[in-house]
């Protein structure tokens, strides 16, 4: 027994310098201080299971009094200064755990509270507008977008819009909106409510709304006559989503809000668009959209609208939309049909409907990833771009009926180096039945530059 000693010591040494006491390997830059935690959580594991089974050997050479006088003096000393190493070490390993612990939950918190500002915006070349100005540069817009989370189950987002780089009032002219600013409660996945100045979640909004985004230059007219995009207005309601299966999700929004007036015609709904603060009827209206989707690559979506449009509250507008987003390999497709009514004081109901189609060819050609370009813009692509939209509005202009039809092809080319950036070049072919409801008749070439940082 007396032999095995020097064994236990030499056993012990080798412990405390190449076991669970070597030294942590250096961390990249930017090792997440997470895995520093459970790399501590498991080296403490090993050590108590290292001490434990050390005092398991030694117990037996020293359980009595002749054991521990046959002990030999160094060996003893050389045990006894190994263990306190040992139980030392462990103390340090668990305040630094303790330590690493409440600095995670410190930059969880800080990083959960933290303001986010992105920004995005257009610049145009025009060949010619509606009026028959042209050509021109338009910068059409620049807008901060803030977002934040101060609590787990709060948060809020904002979005405004600097029109035409334009100051307010003046020769300049121009003008500063609010597209969108809410406040979130957060009940449950399925479950969160929201209230504020929202976006009018009737259509395609989430694909369309935001211009870098869409592969077109140019609003389509369902979105700009019908759903009278940019649609904000004031309401409260519910959003949430809810998992399906392996694959499909369920999202969807429902709101109250004031909804539109009684400005609606046979050029559209963009006038009927209430000022923030107001409704003509104090009755408000009920609008959402409900949508499916599967692994990210379908969606579609379901829209409905309700509620009194005249300043009397007796006269009521109607509508659904039908929105389809489809990604298979390099092609999108994403489409949407659009349909209100609007109850008149005599006669029929007047009646706006449209729809659009859009296919998107992504294309990735070998010279985009040779050279420099390919080494600074590694995911840079090309789009080839074809839309067709069609609008019929059949209702009140100038005291009579009136049927208003537009429609448009569009063919364009977009160069985007990554998804914060884009170059859009299209070519427009409009047509209209009487008055223009979004360009008339119009042919013209159009450039645009997008961004969102």
């Amino acid at each position: 027994m007396t032999r095995s000693v020097p064994a236990l010591v030499l056993l012990a040494s080798l412990l405390l310098t190449g076991g669970a006491f070597a030294a942590d390997p250096p961390e990249a830059p930017g090792a997440d201080v997470r895995d520093r935690v459970e790399r501590l959580e498991q080296g403490l594991a090993a050590l108590r299971q290292e001490v434990a089974e050390l005092r398991a050997l030694v117990a037996p050479l020293v359980a009595d009094g002749s054991d521990a006088a046959a002990l030999p003096e160094p060996a003893a000393r050389a045990l006894a200064e190994t263990t306190a190493r040992i139980e030392q070490e462990q103390r340090r390993l668990e305040e630094e755990a303790r330590t690493t612990a409440d600095r995670v939950d410190l930059l969880s918190e800080a990083e959960g509270q933290r303001n986010h500002l992105t920004v995005y915006g257009t610049f145009n070349t025009l060949g010619e507008t509606p009026r028959g100005d042209g050509p021109i540069l338009d910068a059409e817009a620049f807008e901060l977008v803030v977002s934040g989370q101060p609590h787990e189950r709060l948060g809020f987002f904002a979005e405004v819009e600097f029109e035409r780089a334009a100051s307010v009032g003046g020769e300049r002219g121009g003008e500063v909106l609010l597209e969108q600013a809410y406040a979130n409660y957060s009940v449950a996945p399925w479950l969160n409510l929201r209230a504020g100045a929202l976006l009018v979640p009737f259509g395609n909004v989430n694909v369309d709304h935001y211009a870098p985004n869409r592969a077109v230059i140019s609003k389509p007219l369902t979105s700009f006559v019908i759903a009278p995009s940019d649609w904000t207005d004031n309401g409260f309601g519910s959003y949430g989503r809810a998992l399906v299966g392996d694959l499909w999700s369920f999202d969807y929004e429902l709101y109250a809000i004031s909804g539109l007036d009684a400005d609606i015609t046979a050029l559209g709904t963009r006038a009927a668009r209430q000022p923030f603060g107001e409704d003509n009827n104090a009755t408000p209206s009920i609008v959402g959209r409900a949508a499916w989707n599967l692994g990210g690559w379908l969606e579609t979506g379901f829209s409905i609208y309700d509620g009194p449009y005249d300043d009397a509250g007796d006269l009521d507008l109607t509508g659904g939309a039908i929105d389809l987003f489809v990604e298979r390999g390099p092609l999108t497709f994403t489409g949407e049909v659009n349909h209100l009514w609007a109850e008149q004081p005599a006669g029929p109901d007047a009646e706006l409907e449209g729809w659009y189609g859009r296919l998107v060819y992504g294309w990735r050609p070998g010279f985009l990833s040779r050279g420099w370009h390919g080494r600074v813009f590694p995911t840079a692509r090309i789009e080839l771009v074809g839309q067709y939209d069609w609008a019929r509005l059949d209702g009140p202009l100038d005291g009579v009926r009136s049927i208003q039809r537009e429609r448009r092809w569009t063919g364009g080319v977009n160069y985007r180096p990554s998804h914060h950036w884009v170059f859009k070049l299209d070519y427009e072919d409009s047509n209209t039945l009487d008055r223009a409801l979004q360009l008339g008749d119009l042919r013209r070439w159009l450039a645009s530059v997008g961004f969102q940082f």
